[in-house]
């Protein structure tokens, strides 16, 4: 955790394959996207049964790699425009610390950093574990995701006394999860004010059913208040067959169009 906020950034998740990735950097290189002072998140996803058990699941390995096919679903960037980071969902303190250390055995060449997703971290206390991950690997940043559970059975100030004392880099509030559901900007602005008005010194991001035709509606008007507000987009990115999905680049480019429009607004 650092003592200023770190750079924000507009998420791309459920990256696949380096192809995509490197899609998706073309994209952000003819954006022009570096000249805004953000990066773009590329996200890969992680999950018990993907990973340690390496079977693949409902979601398809286009969508999910299995295995140690994860080691190349990104590239490293060195130009530092996107940056890869592993989204992981580990349901118990056993499976969180053995899946991490195998993301990290199979990312290492290309991860800079790992978003922990589903964990009750308003109840049960994580710090040890973060801790231990970050005297293992210094170089990874972490995103603790509030989840639907989180933000519905909390309040904003219960969350944000959890993340003051929390070693994470970012809070990303998501009642989503990755399913396309659209957020309710109103409700998630309380939690976002809350971390702003304490002054909390991690970033904050928001996902939820953002796409292009929603960006200005639900971005737009939090961003205008907390300027280097972070987004991620993921679930209305998708094409195909269920369990057969691959990203929509098109779908990504018209999103990140979307997005440098509202940012450039903002100068």
């Amino acid at each position: 955790m650092t003592e200023v906020r770190p750079n924000p950034y507009v998420g791309v998740s459920g990256v696949a394959s380096a192809e995509q990735h490197l899609s998706i950097l073309d994209i952000a290189q003819r954006e022009q996207l570096g000249e805004l002072g953000h990066f773009v998140m590329i996200g890969i996803q992680a999950t018990n049964k993907t990973q340690i058990l390496e079977i693949e699941n409902k979601r398809g390995r286009m969508w999910h790699p299995v295995g140690d096919e994860i080691s190349r679903a990104a590239i490293d960037d060195e130009t530092g425009l996107t940056r890869p980071y592993v989204h992981c969902y580990f349901e118990n303190d056993s499976e969180l610390s053995t899946g991490l250390d195998i993301i990290m055995c199979r990312t290492g060449d290309y991860c800079k950093g790992v978003q922990l997703n589903g964990l009750p971290w308003v109840e049960v206390n994580y710090r040890k574990i973060l801790l231990d991950f970050r005297q293992k690997y210094p170089n990874q940043s972490i995103i603790m995701q509030a989840n639907k559970e989180i933000l519905q059975n909390h309040s904003p100030a219960q969350v944000a006394d959890v993340l003051e004392t929390m070693p994470v880099d970012y809070v990303l509030f998501d009642p989503s999860g990755g399913f396309g559901v659209k957020m309710e900007s109103d409700e998630t602005k309380k939690f976002v004010d809350e971390v702003y008005q304490r002054q909390i010194p991690i970033g904050v991001g928001i996902s939820g059913g953002l796409e292009a035709s929603n960006l200005e509606e639900l971005f737009g008007p939090l961003v205008e208040i907390y300027a280097d507000l972070s987004c991620d987009g993921e679930g209305r990115f998708r094409k195909g067959p269920k369990g057969k999905t691959v990203i929509d680049l098109e779908a990504v480019e018209s999103y990140l169009s979307t997005w440098k429009i509202i940012q450039n607004r903002l100068k």
